[in-house]
């Protein structure tokens, strides 16, 4: 890596502090300015008397001025503390997250590792097929998976496989379930999950390829008499695989922020359906934290497809 480059990075890694206040700064002010009261949430709607909601807002720090609050919340977190959330048995916030962290990381990363590991086959048979059956098929797939909604098709497979058929789990992880006996309870939110990705990506792959197998190394490699295996995954692919960085790093921010969709179709207990109930809750800390986090990773995961950029094609250069 070049001084510029790590100088680039460098000035890029210490931007992720202002970036991060800027975007807290935001989030804050949306929340607390929406319409609905957190106190209201908390207290009966029946006869709920004006003193005690005032009482509960004082409680909670809410009948502070704004600037105060994100003050004191934003010195919160510089000690990532994101204090305890309003509902949810008044459990603290980085508790509660810890619990449903893996749930959604298992989750999206097997999505994101089976969407890898077909749609680059499938770009790439799509590149040396071109305009033939199987490119138009892969074509007219790709089109379908990122037509369909998901949650269409989440319900979808619901009603055909679980509730018809009864092959499959309809909701839920699978807790009580051990070793192998989990893996029902994955196949239907991996295949709406991975659907999507595996469109995109192939689609990128095949645009890669295609611009890639005319160039002249490939050419002499075939001249060499390498095999096309070889020629494909060794040589073109290794050249092709730049513009599908950052495509994986769009899709990776989905590991922290799990999707609220598919996981409050499927029952599913990680961070997706924790900000679902947050926001039907109005529990600020709770929906501040999934928020910022997220944010704070998309930025991290923007500044690690710099540095793989880098490190696959090192004549990049950052102005």
């Amino acid at each position: 890596m070049s001084g510029k480059n790590g100088a680039y990075l460098v000035r890029r890694a210490l931007m992720l502090v202002p970036m991060t206040v800027g975007v807290s700064a935001i989030v804050f002010a949306l929340i607390h300015l929406s319409p609905g009261d957190p106190a209201l949430a908390m207290v009966s709607e029946q006869g709920s008397d004006p003193a005690i909601i005032a009482q509960v807002r004082a409680n909670l720090g809410l009948d502070k001025p704004l600037l105060v609050q994100f003050g004191i919340w934003l010195g919160n977190i510089a000690r990532l503390d994101f204090g305890t959330a309003y509902s949810f048995n008044k459990t603290p916030v980085m508790d509660l997250i810890a619990q449903r962290l893996g749930a959604t990381l298992l989750l999206q990363g097997l999505a994101l590792g089976i969407s890898v590991l077909i749609a680059i086959p499938l770009g790439v048979m799509a590149a040396t097929r071109r305009n033939r059956l199987f490119d138009h098929l892969t074509t007219g797939g790709s089109f379908l998976g990122l037509a369909l909604p998901t949650f269409w098709l989440a319900l979808l497979l619901q009603l055909v496989f679980s509730v018809r058929l009864g092959w499959l789990p309809a909701a839920t992880a699978g807790q009580d379930a051990a070793g192998l006996g989990k893996l029902p309870y994955f196949i239907m939110p991996v295949i709406v999950l991975s659907l999507p990705t595996i469109a995109i990506l192939s689609r990128y792959v095949r645009s890669s390829m295609i611009d890639v197998v005319g160039q002249d190394y490939v050419t002499a490699a075939r001249a060499r008499g390498l095999g096309e295996r070889p020629i494909l995954y060794r040589h073109a692919l290794k050249n092709a695989v730049l513009p599908m960085v950052t495509i994986l790093g769009s899709q990776a921010a989905h590991l922290l922020s799990g999707s609220v969709v598919v996981e409050n179709i499927f029952a599913w207990p990680g961070l997706g359906a924790l900000a679902y109930d947050s926001i039907l809750r109005r529990d600020y800390p709770v929906i501040l934290a999934l928020t910022v986090l997220t944010g704070f990773f998309i930025l991290l995961i923007n500044l690690a497809v710099d540095i793989v950029y880098v490190l696959i094609d090192p004549r990049i250069a950052f102005d």
